[in-house]
């Protein structure tokens, strides 16, 4: 018979209490973080704001272009990366939709953050003939509380946020075009 001596047998008792203390640690960290992701109320501008301006340029070009929410169209802000799958799926729910005729009377426009030479690794992106641009000057993006992406903005033709949060499939577009289109009457957070 094999004698362990009882400083390795107390050592890996102590070790395997160790290991399920920081289990449990992360399991509590990795709990908050789903739970922080999932609050859209924490995304996009508060409903009932007035849109802020932005400064963005289109891929290729230098000139930069000034968005100004409020100029009598409504505008569906979509705040999307070529790296992001889900945002690869908003772009062509976007695309069907247009092409349906169900954004006519809708500015589109996508941002993005990531560098324009990344849309090349996105189909979606090359196929989209939306209108996308990159913002010039990442600080007045603030006020669009993006921290993460697929955001889509709606704002209406007077330039106040109509409804913001994330999205992803058609169904969610149509909520938020609905609202800025007058066909629902109450504002949504766009929750999925």
């Amino acid at each position: 018979m094999v004698r362990i001596p009882i400083y390795l047998a107390v050592a890996q008792w102590a070790l395997l209490g160790a290991l399920g203390v920081l289990v449990v640690i992360m399991f509590r960290q990795f709990g908050r973080l789903l739970s922080g992701s999932s609050k859209s109320g924490d995304l996009g501008p508060p409903v009932g704001s007035r849109a802020a301006s932005l400064t963005y340029t289109r891929p290729g070009e230098h000139d930069p272009r000034q968005l100004t929410p409020g100029a009598g169209q409504p505008l569906l802000l979509a705040f999307v990366d070529p790296t992001c799958p889900a945002c690869e799926e908003l772009v062509r729910a976007l695309d069907e939709m247009r092409d349906g005729g169900e954004l006519a009377g809708l500015r589109v426009l996508l941002l993005i953050s990531d560098p324009a030479s990344y849309l090349q690794i996105s189909d979606a992106f090359l196929a989209t003939e939306l209108e996308i641009g990159r913002p010039a000057n990442p600080a007045g993006l603030d006020s669009y509380r993006v921290s993460g992406t697929p955001l889509l903005v709606a704002i209406d033709s007077g330039g106040v946020v109509a409804a913001a949060g994330p999205a992803v499939r058609r169904a969610d577009v149509g909520r938020y075009t609905a609202v800025i289109t007058q066909q629902a009457p109450v504002a949504s957070r766009g929750d999925t």
